[in-house]
């Protein structure tokens, strides 16, 4: 049979033809060419990065007679007797076993018995063994002692997918190489000389998208490459890889991008229902589009994007369109929904369910405003100036809430952070009272005073009305605050502080000083203020009663 798979066709025969494990292939060659030849060698990594090929070539390399013998350049001649030999698989001094199939301990006894006898032809007798971990332990251990002291004719190379089950004791007598995924600008570079030479045409984007399929590995690259042009002939198109590879191509997530920014809730679905119908595989839909929503965050935030997005320049300038349709929140808030969406689907038994409510939560997001810019709209609605098009909120009596643990889930609000006031001359005082007061008489002027208050500024009016009045007279007006810094801090604020010396001023036709003081009892540590003041702030309440929502939980926040 003439036909040779690509893999084995295209299989590296010399060190300077390895892709992608140059770091490896370095070090082999020096040990060579300095005499420096280790006894035993563990090569690791995933599947076809090149560690049995680069195990013969490192065994044609010690035993090349060739004019780069080991002595001059550590190079295989790939022309001697015993390098076409090994190259074949027929050399009686390079001897394979699989490790899958010889597992127990008579086999490696047996082993040892025959690597006593010197070489027939080259210098040393090679022994490679592929996937070494599935040994028994039994056999780890007989093949112990002649690791330990091996003839000096004897080199072992052991390749395995997992390391981590190769025993301590055996690892420690090893020198252990481990071989990296290739790049997909290798994988590319490689199957693009490939395809030249075999006349066969692929666009960039396919030979792209095979590289992207192998997740690192020349043999599955090799493997996709020889599929899709049994499939398309001497020309492959995209469409011939993406039926292939059972991918959805890329301008299917041009697409739902643009349907998300849209809020196209039946575009999204019905991209849903096509993956369910064609039976793509939602997990590698899923990992295709968290890709692409990467290449839009990086296309976002970096300058020069063409070096971090694997992709050709015509896809980059679209995606860096689609960039521009979000904010940053936003892309953040798209990632953290699907990369949670891909832990959920795991074990789920209806995945298709959870993306389709995903999709429609992605269309949500972009309606999403974090509770700090509510609470600053709510406050330039209770001020004295009303945005456009916006009604004032009129102002609201307020309860007590109960204790915020027993209530039912509805809402979650973040903490306010107490930050303490700063002292300074104005007429807004602070001072703590010595005694506890009794339940102070009504002053016949704090209520028609209160109530200009709250019609000029009713967020301000319902600070000053959770106060308990405790004194006012004609240089002072006297409130208490029992462990609500937050309505503290709210009143002493720069703009409030200024509004109340000139509101007073006005409507006293004086100065009249405006005291805070603490009420005896108060818990005054940061963590009750953070507890009873972000749940008590007049705002969080007014959203509690638009939205309908309650108070589950309050947590504290760093300061």
């Amino acid at each position: 049979m003439d036909y040779q798979v690509s893999a084995r066709k295209w299989r590296p025969q010399a060190f300077e033809e390895m892709v992608g494990q140059r770091h490896v292939a370095t070090s082999l060659t020096n040990a060579i060419r300095l005499k420096k030849v280790a006894h035993a060698y563990l090569f690791s990594g995933v599947r076809g990065v090149g560690k049995t090929s680069l195990a013969r070539i490192l065994a044609k390399a010690l035993n090349c007679s060739g004019a780069d013998a080991p002595g001059e350049k550590g190079i295989p001649c790939n022309q001697c007797d015993s390098c076409r030999e090994i190259t074949e698989g027929r050399s009686v001094d390079v001897i394979e076993i699989d490790g899958a199939s010889n597992t127990g301990v008579e086999d490696i006894r047996e082993l040892r018995e025959k690597v006593k006898y010197l070489p027939l032809r080259g210098k040393y007798k090679v022994y490679i063994i592929d996937e070494v971990h599935m040994l028994s332990n039994a056999a780890f251990n007989a093949l112990l002692k002649t690791l330990e002291e091996p003839p000096a004719h004897l080199v072992f190379i052991f390749a395995t997918t997992e390391s981590h089950k190769i025993p301590a004791t055996i690892l420690s007598r090893c020198q252990h190489f481990t071989f990296r995924r290739i790049a997909r600008s290798e994988i590319v570079s490689q199957l693009r000389r490939i395809t030249e030479t075999r006349k066969v045409r692929f666009t960039e984007r396919g030979l792209i998208l095979i590289a992207k399929a192998a997740e690192g590995s020349m043999r599955d690259a090799l493997s996709f490459l020889d599929q899709a042009i049994s499939y398309g002939g001497e020309e492959v198109s995209e469409e011939d890889l993406f039926v292939l590879l059972g991918r959805m191509g890329e301008e299917k997530f041009h697409f739902l991008i643009r349907a998300i920014q849209r809020k196209e809730t039946e575009a999204v679905l019905g991209l849903a229902k096509e993956i369910a119908d064609h039976g793509y595989d939602l997990r590698q839909f899923l990992a295709d589009w968290m890709e692409h929503l990467r290449h839009i965050i990086v296309a976002q935030n970096v300058e020069g994007a063409e070096a971090w997005i694997d992709l050709p320049s015509e896809e980059i300038e679209e995606i860096r369109s689609e960039a521009l349709l979000f904010s940053r929140e936003e892309l953040q808030r798209l990632f953290s929904l699907f990369a949670r969406l891909q832990e959920e689907i795991r074990n789920a038994p209806h995945p298709h369910l959870l993306f389709e409510v995903a999709l429609m939560k992605a269309i949500l997001l972009s309606d999403l405003q974090p509770v700090e810019k509510i609470l600053e709209r709510l406050d330039a609605l209770g001020g004295e100036g009303e945005p456009a098009g916006e009604k004032r909120l009129p102002p609201v009596e307020r309860t007590p809430l109960k204790s915020p643990v027993s209530q039912k889930p509805a809402l979650s609000i973040p903490p306010v952070p107490y930050v303490p006031p700063v002292q300074s001359a104005q007429p807004v005082q602070k001072e703590a009272a010595r005694t506890a007061p009794t339940a102070a008489p009504a002053k016949s002027g704090w209520g028609p005073l209160l109530s200009e208050i709250k019609q000029r500024r009713p967020t301000l009016g319902s600070y000053l009305e959770q106060g308990t009045l405790l004194e006012m007279d004609e240089q002072k007006i006297k409130i208490g605050y029992s462990g609500n810094f937050f309505l503290m801090d709210r009143v002493q604020s720069g703009e409030n502080r200024e509004w109340i010396a000139s509101f007073f001023k006005e409507y006293f036709k004086k100065e009249v000083a405006l005291v805070l003081v603490t009420l005896p009892g108060a818990d005054k540590s940061v963590s009750s203020a953070l507890g009873n003041g972000s749940v008590a702030h007049p705002l969080i309440q007014e959203v509690l009663k638009v939205l309908g929502g309650e108070v589950i939980e309050t947590k504290q926040g760093s300061n």
